[in-house]
């Protein structure tokens, strides 16, 4: 008799820690789905990308939901033409647009002026600037030794980039002219190649984007000329640089622009040996 009236009070304790299970899974809120990340690609300048890369932590964390993605670049003509075929989403370009990439909509964003530094391995000691007149004979060959312009009894090893990057169009523009670089100099592809070649020779000198060795935190020292170092107004050899998009592209890429444009990315490029634009 008693397990007749058992059986009830069975059930109705059953059925009271269901209703209570199904009441505690129904407050629960939903797990929320994770909002899409817009990823921005990038490459073109070796100097810019190194520059971007060194900035896109900074950027990420200030701006949720946006990744940038730097991938290794060695010419500001090949993030044109990325962006232009539609594989970049931003050309890390070194100098302005030329009047046909406008032509094709191209956006630009100037981050400032580079200073393209003459650099030299630490061994290169007591020579904190050169003259102009200095500087040809150097890269063309006419002074061999650092103890030619006041440096220690040391044989110079010279690293140059290729005739059609911008360090090297600088270099002429500025200083150097057509005098043709010294026999025994050796020619550099990358910006990162030439900051490890210098960095890794004594008696090494080269030319590289300020920023980039900056960036790359090298050990290798800047010389100034005549007197004026690579992160001033007055040096000889500034260039402008920045990234480039297309213009239909400009609401996904403004996010990026308006940082770069606050206080802490100014702040992030000014540590970066950026020179202000004029």
């Amino acid at each position: 008799m008693k397990d007749r009236y058992l059986y009830p009070i069975f059930l109705l304790l059953i059925v009271a820690l269901l209703l209570t299970a199904c009441s505690s899974m129904s407050t629960q809120p939903p797990t929320p789905t994770p909002a899409p990340v817009v990823i921005l690609k990038a490459s073109g300048s070796g100097t810019i990308t190194i520059v971007l890369g060194t900035l896109a932590p900074a950027f990420e964390g200030a701006v949720p939901g946006y990744k940038l993605e730097v991938l290794p670049g060695k010419s500001t003509g090949n993030g044109v033409k990325g962006i232009l075929e539609g594989l970049l989403d931003v050309a890390a370009m070194a100098r302005k647009p030329k009047d046909e990439e406008t032509a094709q909509n191209i956006k630009y964003y100037e981050l400032g002026l580079v200073g393209q530094a003459l650099i030299v391995h630490p061994t290169v000691t007591g020579v904190a600037s050169l003259n102009h007149q200095q500087v040809i004979d150097i890269f063309s060959g006419k002074i061999t030794n650092w103890s030619e312009v006041g440096g220690p009894n040391l044989q110079i090893v010279l690293y140059v980039r290729d005739e059609d990057d911008s360090s090297t169009k600088g270099l002429r523009k500025a200083i150097l002219g057509e005098n043709p670089f010294a026999e025994t100099a050796k020619t550099l592809f990358s910006q990162d190649e030439m900051v490890i070649s210098v960095e890794g020779t004594p008696g090494s000198i080269g030319i590289a984007g300020w920023p980039s060795v900056l960036a790359l935190q090298s050990n290798v020292n800047a010389v100034a000329i005549d007197g004026v170092r690579p992160d001033e107004a007055a040096y000889p050899i500034l260039d402008s640089a920045g990234i480039g998009y297309l213009s239909q592209r400009e609401g996904d890429i403004q996010p990026l622009t308006d940082w770069l444009s606050s206080a802490n990315g100014q702040a992030a490029l000014n540590a970066l040996g950026f020179v202000p634009s004029k």
